[in-house]
């Protein structure tokens, strides 16, 4: 009772309140002669205000007439500047192809003018058309100059140094339109014409020199305006190059690669693929989407990659460690870096991982098949301390992955040794421990990783017990495996080991039944039973005698 008088005192307080502001209201309009509007007249001016919106909403129809009219004014515009453009050039072609080199360049030259100046008459007019025309005029301006030396079979100038740096100014001045213009479309021209310089040039340093710097300027102007766009461009446009570098060089050798020499083209593949890794150090802006940072990491690597994939085959067969030891440094110091300093925090874990692979390759390299799987194992578990370190789940799940993949890979590729079946057994074991102690810093919410690393390092101990020792002993290393985990269990008070334990004295007992008493010596065998029999009735008792609370069956301590 007392709580709902509290309410209706509340609730009286409220009106009062109310009815006080109501008379302030009222008290105000009367002093300023305002009439005061009623609940119907509001209402029917809130039903007039939206017949009024209804009215200048735009219909279908005009939705539709305003697509037509952007198709016809933007699309067609496209249209005929381009058809426009490969006209021009044609007549260009068809006139150097008479013989007239001279005649060629004199009316492309006024053909791209005559373009400039209707682009500058009606730029007010047809503001859109003029645009797209203007752009023409620097493209038609830019291939008529590229035609006085390269692609012709009748050149107007015997070198080609004049036509490169005219081209390059053209290039420049496209990109000076952008900064000026602020268009992202304008710099995207300007490094495309500026990297077709660099290609025709066929001079190594020169051509990949240019290619270096527009992907520097590239990743400038996305830390200056943002222009995310113009990295894709840059990404693909220069690791082409790098491909049509190579490309030319296997054309050029008969016997390539024995007398191709790669001339420190690597150098500038480092510089580039370090300058795209620059924009993971840019401050998150709206302006550039999360996704590209992701995409153009990937994208960066993957090229990159391939790149060198092909410059390793033909110029570093035999002192490729260098160059994968040098990647590994620069990946981890790089990752530590971007941990303190970075915004993107997925972008430390890939170059962590990058570098991983690296070395694996150059461990590779170092000590070749099979111990090189020895020491990948044991890097495992260095990756996963590191993946601690970086509070990251992604270098978890990586390595997962590759340490799968590691295993597959020796299994069907090579005869097994004994300490690298050991050592997989051994690493996949004390990572599921690490990954339990540490599941908090690795926001791991589930057994599923641990439990299948338990699992593999279970089913290759039992194979690395089976290959080291002779036949007779198969069962009774199994059944002090089973005592080992066993012991574990009772240490660390974790209960999956319990599990291990009872799994390995019943493959222990397969074993016994199946194989032993068909192969194994009177002796042997007789040791066998006897010694699975008293483990087994040992820890049966210790069972009997130390049953868990339920509680204790669920807890998995550390």
């Amino acid at each position: 009772m007392s709580e709902n008088f509290e309410e209706n005192k509340d609730e009286n307080k409220l009106f009062e309140k109310l009815e006080y502001l109501e008379r302030r209201v009222a008290q105000l309009e009367k002093f300023l002669g305002v009439r005061k509007v009623s609940l119907e007249e509001f209402r029917a001016y809130d039903k007039e205000m939206e017949a009024e919106e209804q009215k200048y909403k735009p219909s279908d129809v005009d939705a539709e007439i305003a697509m037509e009219s952007r198709i016809g004014e933007f699309g067609l515009g496209w249209i005929g500047s381009i058809v426009l453009l490969f006209g021009i050039s044609f007549i260009t072609q068809y006139i150097q192809s008479t013989g007239n080199p001279l005649f060629s360049s004199i009316f492309g030259y006024f053909a791209a003018a005559v373009v400039f100046l209707i682009a500058y008459y009606i730029r007010k007019s047809v503001q859109g058309l003029s645009s797209k025309l203007n752009i023409i005029s620097y493209i038609l301006l830019f291939y008529v100059t590229l035609r006085l030396h390269f692609f012709t079979n009748f050149p107007l100038l015997s070198s080609a140094v004049v036509p490169i740096l005219l081209m390059l100014l053209i290039s420049g001045f496209q990109f000076y339109m952008a900064n000026k213009n602020r268009s992202e479309f304008l710099a995207a021209i300007g490094l495309i014409l500026l990297i077709v310089t660099a290609n025709v040039s066929n001079t190594t340093h020169f051509m990949l020199a240019m290619v270096t710097l527009s992907v520097i300027y590239a990743v400038y102007l996305l830390y200056k305006n943002s222009w995310w766009k113009l990295i894709i461009v840059a990404q693909v446009l220069s690791y082409i190059s790098f491909a049509v570098w190579y490309i030319i060089q296997v054309n050029s050798n008969s016997n390539f690669p024995a007398n191709t020499i790669d001339q420190y083209t690597v150098a500038y593949l480092f510089i580039c693929v370090s300058a795209f890794s620059m924009i993971t150090l840019f401050k998150r802006r709206d302006t550039i989407p999360e996704a590209f940072v992701f995409i153009s990491i990937f994208v960066n690597g993957l090229l990159f990659t391939l790149i060198l994939v092909m410059y390793i085959l033909s110029f570093y067969k035999t002192n490729y460690v260098g160059i994968l030891l040098s990647i590994f440094v620069i990946c981890i110091i790089f990752s530590v870096f971007l941990k303190k300093k970075s915004e993107w925090k997925y972008t430390p874990a890939f170059y962590a991982l990058y570098g991983f692979v690296s070395v694996s390759t150059a461990i590779y390299g170092i000590v070749g098949f099979p111990l090189v799987y020895f020491l990948l194992s044991i890097q495992s578990l260095l990756v996963v301390s590191m993946a601690i370190w970086f509070r990251s789940k992604i270098i978890v799940l990586m390595n997962f992955g590759l340490f799968v993949f590691l295993i597959l890979a020796y299994f069907f590729t090579f005869n097994t040794i004994h300490y690298a079946n050991f050592s997989f057994g051994l690493v996949a074991i004390v990572t599921a421990r690490i990954i339990n102690l540490q599941s908090h810093r690795l926001d791991i919410k589930t057994d599923l990783l641990r439990n299948t690393y338990l699992s593999i390092g279970f089913i290759i101990m039992l194979f690395a017990l089976y290959q080291a020792v002779p036949m007779q002993f198969v069962t009774l290393s199994w059944t002090l495996m089973a005592l080992v985990y066993f012991i574990f269990s009772i240490i660390l008070k974790n209960i999956k080991y319990r599990w291990m334990a009872i799994f390995t004295m019943i493959a222990a007992a397969i074993y016994l039944f199946i194989i032993d008493l068909a192969n194994v010596g009177i002796i042997y065998r007789i040791s066998a039973f006897m010694f699975l029999a008293v483990i087994s009735i040992a820890i049966s008792v210790y069972y009997s005698k130390n049953k868990k609370k339920p509680e204790e069956e669920k807890q998995d301590q550390e």
